[in-house]
């Protein structure tokens, strides 16, 4: 049975000059003639996996080309070629689903254009999302942690109640902003608006 003729690309990619394609591009291609897929271009680099991806040459004119719509799919060896960190990998799924580029990755045998590989997609945007929500809580647990302690947070002085206090019974008893400060270790523009707001 004659399949559909469609356009790829293959994405490959190793940390070091020590290591080669060679044996990505063989399964790659052996991949794409037995599912009748034709090869439109390769982009194949040498660059850590700890890199982002915008320091990658070809990955960039990768997605110049998605962008321009030069293929249908892009064909990769393995997840981890693509990206390490999960914000990155759901930035690129994403960028894909909005130009209806689908991807194929060999090693873990996904493909977004069937079942499995959407019900994927979906598990990935969880997990940003989780990781999104985790890294807003400790954010929110740490400015409350400073503004218990009254400390400055974002170049702002986070002020507690008995800090105003403070402030509003050292000024009544005539004591100068500076005076006020040195005693209570807040900026004198905070003293000032505790002051003012009496």
């Amino acid at each position: 049975m004659n399949r559909e003729l469609k356009r790829v690309c293959l994405y490959t990619r190793v940390s070091t000059s020590s290591q080669t394609t060679e044996n990505q591009l063989f399964e790659l291609k052996s991949l794409c003639e037995r599912n009748n897929w034709e090869i439109i271009e390769i982009y194949d680099e040498t660059i850590s996996g700890t890199k982002n991806n915008d320091d990658r040459k070809e990955f960039k004119r990768m997605m110049n080309d998605l962008k321009k719509r030069k293929f249908d799919k892009i064909v990769c060896y393995s997840l981890d070629r693509l990206g390490r960190k999960t914000s990155e990998l759901i930035n690129f799924l994403t960028l894909l689903d909005d130009y209806n580029i689908s991807l194929f990755c060999w090693k873990q045998n996904i493909n977004t254009e069937d079942q499995m590989g959407r019900m994927f997609f979906q598990f990935i945007s969880i997990i940003s999302e989780y990781e999104n929500n985790i890294r807003k809580e400790r954010q929110i647990s740490g400015i409350d942690r400073v503004k218990r302690e009254g400390k400055k947070y974002g170049g702002n002085d986070f002020i507690s109640e008995d800090q105003k206090n403070n402030v509003i019974q050292l000024r009544q008893q005539g004591l100068t902003y500076r005076k006020i400060k040195e005693e209570v270790d807040i900026s004198l523009s905070s003293i000032s608006q505790i002051c003012n707001s009496i």
